[in-house]
């Protein structure tokens, strides 16, 4: 019995969460064409194009691009649910990778966006 309890703990010292392993950040890349658009993640302006940014998971749902002469674009980020979670939260009944974040990932993880001149 001894040997047994000895294995379980031994077993949780090996546990790994998303958090630890993917993180709670994702670099996504954002390109325009014609380029030097500027680019907004949820209305807070995050510089211009073409543009990497390391974007907080739990955070981020939509991307305005926009450039004087062409028409403003806004694109919805999609997250796709990584299943492997699913273990932590059985194994050790952690939800910490739902909180953070680090179950999900931006799909996809690049965004380009053909701007279209403006009719005004």
């Amino acid at each position: 019995m001894h040997k047994f309890l000895v294995l379980i703990l031994f077993m949780f010292t090996l546990v790994s969460c998303s958090s630890i392993i993917k993180g709670t950040s994702q670099v996504i890349t954002i390109t325009s064409s014609p380029s030097g658009a500027s680019v907004s993640v949820d209305g807070s302006p995050m510089g211009r194009t073409p543009l990497s940014l390391s974007l907080k998971k739990n955070a981020y749902s939509a991307i305005t691009i926009s450039k004087d002469g062409f028409s403003t674009q806004i694109r919805q980020m999609q997250k796709s649910y990584d299943a492997i979670t699913l273990l932590n939260i059985f194994w050790d009944l952690s939800t910490t990778d739902m909180i953070t974040g680090a179950a999900y990932e931006y799909q996809p993880n690049t965004f380009h966006f053909e701007l279209e001149k403006s009719t005004n």
